[in-house]
């Protein structure tokens, strides 16, 4: 870490351990996928098991968020991360014993275990850790490293089985998570407890739903997952419709959104730590990128041209996931800071749920251009709701002031 003041060592080093945390969390997501052909064979069943597998790994992840959080505000993020983690890795390098379907499947729902804590956790850490000049940096490194584990995942799954079988890539991939806990253990010092402090078991389901500041938070996240899955999920689809261009083609349209989403996240953490409102930075981000979005839509450019603009909207999409978390940060008032990110981040999960079914409903009605219009629709919700929490913040805020 030359050229860094000895002072600011601490902070990168705990930014780069629970952004590799978070690496391992998303990859250990997708170890499955890339080997579902040789699991269907070895196993002899269909893909509705092997997707089940997937679904009890995702459920047990976004239900336990919210009491990882809490559990996050009574002992600390460092010991919770840490547990979290040997459970995930662990749980994944047992995958390379089982001899049966139904094993893999109760090994994931344990391993979603594992890895429901690493938002609260993560979040909690670098709040404590990170100084406030610093922390979109901070936050951007942990993004990036969710997103590399997602890219990561499959290529090298299939190289470990190119090289040896699936039964030692689950074990190696595991082992990796292992030795990283074994790490954060020996730097226990360094990650401190992140977390615990004066509201120390303070926080509650009560205090979660019954404040407008939390739910409107929540809300945001539900609106802005169900935004983008409308691009992730079918926009390939949709522009065939409107362009009548082959899904080969209109594919492109997809990597220039998620390459430039990714390529944005660190600028955007830089971006971050030097704006003062977080909120209105992404209202414009927002409500930009779903209009060009809507005039993508309209069927009236050249493809390239509309690649061009897809890749825009996922800029403005990545460039603003830091202030996304920072505004979170600051709008912990309520509850601690693990439990709030473990909170609002089960609405993405909802999201994910919700937004699927929509578009293809609309699909199947036979309106292709609605699926950018939906999707750009649901952006601008997501500000609306948003900003109605910030109106709420500062009337409270008045109010106080006033007594």
């Amino acid at each position: 870490m030359r050229g860094i003041p000895s002072e600011l060592k601490p902070e990168f080093q705990v930014a780069g351990l629970v952004a590799f945390a978070h690496l391992l969390s998303h990859f250990y997501m997708l170890v499955l996928p890339p080997l579902f052909p040789l699991l269907r064979s070895e196993f002899h069943v269909g893909y509705a098991e092997l997707g089940f597998a997937i679904t009890a790994y995702a459920v047990t992840t976004g239900v336990l968020q919210t009491p990882m959080g809490f559990l996050v505000n009574r002992i600390g993020g460092r010991k919770v991360l840490i547990g979290g983690l040997v459970v995930n890795a662990g749980t994944i390098a047992l995958m390379g014993f089982v001899t049966s379907m139904w094993q893999f499947t109760g090994l994931m729902f344990i391993a979603g275990i594992g890895s429901s804590v690493f938002h609260p956790a993560d979040y909690s850490i670098l709040n404590a850790r990170v100084g406030a000049a610093r922390l979109g940096r901070a936050l951007s490194i942990h993004t990036l490293g969710g997103n590399l584990g997602f890219v990561l995942a499959p290529p090298v799954m299939l190289t470990l089985v190119a090289i040896s079988n699936w039964r030692v890539g689950l074990m190696v991939v595991g082992g990796v998570g292992l030795l990283l806990a074994l790490v954060m253990l020996a730097l226990s010092g360094v990650i401190g407890e992140g977390g615990m402090g004066k509201r120390r078991a303070a926080d509650s389901w009560g205090k979660l739903v019954t404040s407008p500041n939390v739910m409107m938070l929540f809300g945001f996240y539900v609106l802005s997952s169900v935004a983008n899955c409308g691009v992730v999920y079918f926009s390939v689809v949709a522009f065939q419709g409107i362009y009548n261009l082959p899904a080969t083609v209109t594919a492109a349209a997809l990597t220039a959104y998620q390459v430039m989403s990714m390529a944005a996240v660190l600028p955007g953490g830089w971006l971050a730590d030097k704006v003062e409102d977080h909120e209105m930075l992404l209202a414009g981000s927002f409500l930009t990128s779903g209009a060009v979005l809507v005039l993508c839509a309209l069927g009236l450019l050249p493809f390239a041209i509309v690649v061009a603009l897809v890749g825009v909207s996922g800029f403005l999409r990545g460039m603003v996931s830091a202030s996304r978390d920072v505004s979170v940060r600051h709008a912990a008032k309520d509850v601690s800071v693990g439990t709030l990110f473990g909170f609002v981040t089960t609405g993405y999960s909802g999201g994910q749920i919700i937004g699927p079914t929509l578009y293809g409903w609309l699909m199947d009605l036979g309106h292709p251009g609605a699926v950018l219009w939906a999707s750009a629709g649901f952006s601008t919700l997501a500000i609306v709701t948003m900003m109605t929490g910030r109106l709420w913040r500062r009337q409270r805020a008045l109010v106080a002031a006033g007594e």
